[in-house]
């Protein structure tokens, strides 16, 4: 083989390499053409029981060109890990467009103890690549009352750890205080939020008119809500501050809002359509005595 057909031969395969790349970059462009954009938004929270969570909210264009929530999109979750990106797990997207997940006790930290958690939609059918990423230190969230305390004083403290290990007072941290209800929770106070001092700790004072259970106990939820470094804390106490909810003896009375109705009510109405009824019963016989009677007469004309 000579020089002449090495470089034909070379030229050859660089214009396959080119036409390949370039037949490459059309089919990416027209496919993603066909995909609609997609955003996520996280939310990290650390709840009463120290676990972690992390929620993405998926949201996509429509035909109207609008964000609406994504469902059925599956979502990578990673951590960094110095340079590199570990998963954690792919989770879909429920009918609100979210997707929650638990995520690990022990997380990689930087040299500054901060965690990063990254959101990616990666080769989705329909919705286009995206990525989010929070990034937040750990903090120590606690409560405590003293269930003899006239003064129902509700004391909280946040902490996190620097840089040399030590474990230090968060000041300026704003804390919601709450009163957990059967669907959710309420408000604990007009004024119910609270921030940390230099100390760390934030004191609410619980009103006395607040309803509880029948043996007058109630949790109390405080909450670090949003926070640029902490993300979303969560911390709770039963306390026996609450006034106790004393039960109805009779929880449906007869009335007429209620499903038992008054006697009177139910003996006047029966009546009522007992005589309707009756009535039709007597028209009834009536006719079947006139019908009758009717024969009767034909045939004795017949006679």
């Amino acid at each position: 083989m000579n020089m002449k057909t090495v470089n034909i031969n070379k030229r050859m395969i660089m214009a396959n390499i080119i036409l390949l790349a370039v037949l490459n970059l059309f089919c990416i462009n027209v496919f993603a053409q066909g995909k609609s954009a997609a955003s996520i938004q996280l939310s990290y929270f650390k709840k009463a029981d120290q676990s972690k969570t992390i929620v993405a909210k998926v949201k996509g264009k429509n035909e109207e060109k609008k964000f609406v929530s994504a469902p059925n999109v599956k979502v990578n979750f990673y951590v960094q890990n110095k340079k590199d990106e570990q998963l954690i797990k792919g989770v879909s997207t429920n009918m609100e467009g979210s997707a929650e997940l638990t995520l690990p006790k022990m997380l990689p930290l930087d040299e500054d103890n901060y965690f990063t958690i990254i959101a990616k939609i990666e080769n989705d059918p329909k919705y286009e690549d995206a990525d989010e990423q929070v990034h937040y230190t750990d903090a120590s969230f606690s409560i405590k009352v003293d269930p003899k305390d006239t003064g129902r004083l509700v004391t909280v403290a946040v902490t996190s750890i620097n840089k040399k290990g030590k474990e230090v007072p968060v000041k300026g941290a704003e804390v919601s205080f709450y009163v957990q209800r059967l669907f959710g929770t309420m408000p604990a106070a007009e004024d119910f939020k609270v921030t940390t001092d230099g100390s760390g700790e934030a004191e609410f004072n619980l009103p006395k008119d607040i309803a509880g259970d029948t043996s007058g106990n109630l949790i109390i939820v405080a909450r670090v809500e949003d926070n640029a470094q902490f993300g979303n804390l969560e911390t709770k106490v039963n306390a026996p501050w609450a006034v106790a909810l004393i039960p109805e003896k009779n929880p449906f009375p007869r009335a007429l809002w209620e499903p038992k109705a008054p006697p009177i009510l139910v003996i006047t109405i029966s009546t009522l359509f007992g005589g309707v009824w009756c009535t039709y019963f007597f028209m009834f016989w009536k006719l079947s005595r006139i019908k009758k009677d009717g024969k009767k007469s034909k045939v004795k004309a017949a006679v």
